[in-house]
């Protein structure tokens, strides 16, 4: 095969085309090898864009949050969830209230609306609580299905001696609350 090779020129010719066909495999299997170990060793995309996805904060009170801080009684979010069915979505709210004020008060929870914007009516109502006292109140609403509440009107009632009820209304924004389908 090499018997017709004659000269010095042929020679290197054949020479440095060996070189080439055996470096040129090996030398792109280095580069490959080492840029894999580069990227892994120091967690570099290599150059590509990976995009981030944005998780949307949800920016509200949830499970153990105090609401209604400016007002006579210090409430307290103990439960809330939302439950999945056929019929709907079933968002459900326990509140810990303690009437910190100076007259008897009493915490209600009217309605919900939902991040879309529908207001579900229906409401319950801690009763009267006089100074100091702590009670509960819970609330249950059957939203669409899909819907995940966004805030709970709550009113705070304050029952002065021999004066009329003073009501002050609450819009409070609720955070993730969490979704399964027990």
């Amino acid at each position: 095969m090499f018997e017709d090779v004659d000269g010095p020129e042929q020679k290197t010719l054949l020479r440095l085309l060996i070189i080439v066909g055996i470096g040129l495999p090996i030398l792109i299997e280095v580069v490959t090898f080492g840029s894999m170990m580069g990227h892994h060793l120091t967690g570099d995309p290599g150059g590509e864009a990976v995009p981030e996805t944005p998780t949307p904060e949800q920016a509200g009170a949830g499970v153990g949050d105090p609401i209604l801080e400016p007002s006579a009684v210090s409430a307290r979010i103990e439960s809330a969830s939302v439950v999945t069915a056929d019929e709907g979505w079933r968002f459900t709210i326990a509140v810990n209230v303690t009437n910190t004020g100076s007259e008897t008060a009493s915490v209600r929870l009217d309605s919900v609306t939902t991040r879309s914007g529908e207001t579900i009516d229906g409401a319950a109502s801690t009763g009267q609580l006089p100074v100091g006292q702590t009670g509960d109140v819970a609330k249950s609403w059957l939203l669409p299905p899909g819907e995940r509440p966004d805030t709970v009107s709550v009113t705070v009632s304050v029952y002065p001696d021999g004066a009329a009820t003073q009501s002050t209304q609450y819009t409070v924004a609720l955070g993730d609350i969490p979704v399964s389908n027990r």
